[in-house]
């Protein structure tokens, strides 16, 4: 039997015709994944420790945000079709520069009042006292910056998946789609073991370890900054994808209502609607996983390396498992994932006292880590076996002038799935995870239905929702016509069709 890590080093070898300006794409995506994940593990936190936010408020400003980038990404991927790879890279890159800036300095400008910069944020932001921005004021001005960052984000998004195809031909596409979500996911690696945990864990603590975090981010703006400047956005790897000009004089939003129109991309629609339950799942990490982690077990918990363990099995998961899941056909993958990925929260739904009475476990904090790891791991697989066939098919089946219009609209269930976890997390947090319950949980003052474990439950009747929908109407989402285009390129699993 052939082994797997040489099968899948081996696949790489096609790459060795990708031009730099692919590379360049994947670097400006390590580098500004780098800053996402860093950013967001800590955002619930950075919002109720440095902002002032309470449970509820920290929650629907975390669904704000998700809520607002997928909002824009609706307008920009049409734009992004429009104005090309380099602008809008530009733009993005801006935003985010501006915004990360402002959310590391605004909260300690007492710190900072006697530089220049304290001074310009003062006369952009109204209302400050002694250099100190007030509670209040200091809400607003995060709120504003919030939307900044989600605007600066949602046009690294679409764009980001134009890049990948116009750079790589159809015989290297599904190659260079599995590089980019191994990038990725190292980057998320680093992310959380060295850049969360390096600030948060150091003599920063972690009020000011959350606002280094967010200064690094700014940093890493100015990395993508300097890759975006080397690309040549006209290297087409497909010359049969090259544009005549004819779609570069059509408007933003006569793009957005002619695929809005096509069959084809309301199918696939319908088929990403189907997928929101599940797709909760996948925000847990970011909205109810670090309060979660820090209350359940300890404030200092560490975030960064716990948040690393997924990445790391994604990561050794794409060297062997692909070569492997590749054979199958990319709905069915989609299925086993959204199955996998559901079941993941069955062990948080458990009672503590089933945890408690497996062998080798002595106490609540070890019953706990149990249940952690257990979801961690068990997520990690469903997470691998979904995400790239996931994305790649969504870009596979675009038509070649319309590839950001389609990454953009095809987020509508993002749309909905984050802001709707973003509001219920914070009002779950509050009543089954609040700040203290832990001694309750150990004097049992509390019972499972007000429990943790039964936040759990509610989240795993939602996810499992998903995959039973997506199998009572896989004969539809799969007849024929879904999503092929007249140029349609090779098919997410190789040798497989959808």
């Amino acid at each position: 039997m052939p082994n797997p890590v040489i099968n899948y080093f081996a696949e790489f070898k096609i790459l060795k015709s990708a031009s730099k300006d692919f590379w360049l794409t994947n670097a400006i995506q390590f580098f500004d994944g780098l800053a996402y994940f860093s950013m967001i593990t800590v955002l619930a936190l950075y919002l109720t420790t440095n902002c002032g936010f309470n449970d509820v408020d920290s929650g629907v400003w975390v669904g704000i945000y998700t809520l607002y980038i997928t909002a824009f990404v609706f307008a920009v991927g049409s734009i992004c079709d429009v104005i090309g790879i380099k602008k809008s890279f530009y733009i993005g890159i801006a935003l985010l520069a501006v915004s990360r800036l402002g959310l590391g300095l605004a909260p300690n400008m007492d710190v900072l009042k006697e530089h220049r910069i304290a001074s310009c944020l003062v006369a952009l932001f109204p209302g400050t006292g002694e250099g100190m921005l007030q509670t209040e004021d200091l809400k607003y001005v995060v709120r504003a910056l919030i939307i900044i960052m989600a605007l600066g984000t949602a046009f690294m998004v679409p764009v980001t998946m134009t890049s990948l195809r116009r750079f790589t031909s159809k015989q290297t596409r599904a190659t260079g789609f599995n590089v980019y979500y191994l990038i990725m996911n190292i980057g998320a690696i680093i992310a959380g073991a060295v850049v969360i945990d390096g600030f948060r864990n150091s003599r920063l603590g972690e009020v000011n370890g959350n606002l280094a975090i967010f200064d690094f981010g700014f940093v890493m703006a100015l990395c993508t900054f300097a890759c975006t400047f080397f690309i040549n956005e006209e290297n087409y790897a497909e010359e049969s994808e090259r544009l005549a000009g004819g779609h570069a004089a059509k408007r933003p939003l006569a793009i957005f209502m002619e695929v809005w129109k096509e069959s084809a991309f309301q199918k696939l629609l319908l088929f990403l609607a189907l997928t929101i339950g599940v797709r909760l799942v996948f925000t847990h990490q970011f909205l109810v996983m670090p309060k979660y982690y820090t209350r359940v077990l300890y404030s200092d918990f560490q975030l960064g390396l716990a948040n690393s363990i997924n990445p790391f099995i994604i990561v050794v998961g794409l060297i062997v498992l692909i070569p492997v899941i590749n054979r199958y056909a990319t709905v069915r993958l989609i299925i086993i994932g959204m199955v996998v990925s559901a079941s993941s929260l069955v062990i948080m739904a458990v009672p503590l006292e089933w945890a408690l009475a497996i062998p080798g476990v002595r106490n609540v904090t070890q019953a706990y880590f149990v249940m952690i790891v257990t979801q961690i791991l068990v997520f990690a697989v469903g997470e691998l076996i979904f995400m790239p066939r996931f994305t790649e098919y969504i870009a596979s089946v675009a038509p070649k002038d319309k590839v950001s219009s389609y990454m953009a609209l095809s987020a509508l269930p993002s749309f909905i799935s984050k802001p709707i976890n973003g509001f219920v997390s914070g009002i779950l947090i509050s009543r089954y995870c609040y700040d203290g319950i832990r001694p309750k949980i150990e004097t049992g003052n509390i019972t499972y239905h007000q429990s943790p474990e039964f936040m759990w439950l509610i989240y795993l009747l939602l996810a499992v929702l998903s995959p039973i929908a997506v199998i009572a109407m896989r004969n539809f989402l799969t007849s024929k016509d879904a999503g092929e285009t007249p140029d349609q390129p090779e098919p997410a699993a190789e040798g497989n069709t959808p």
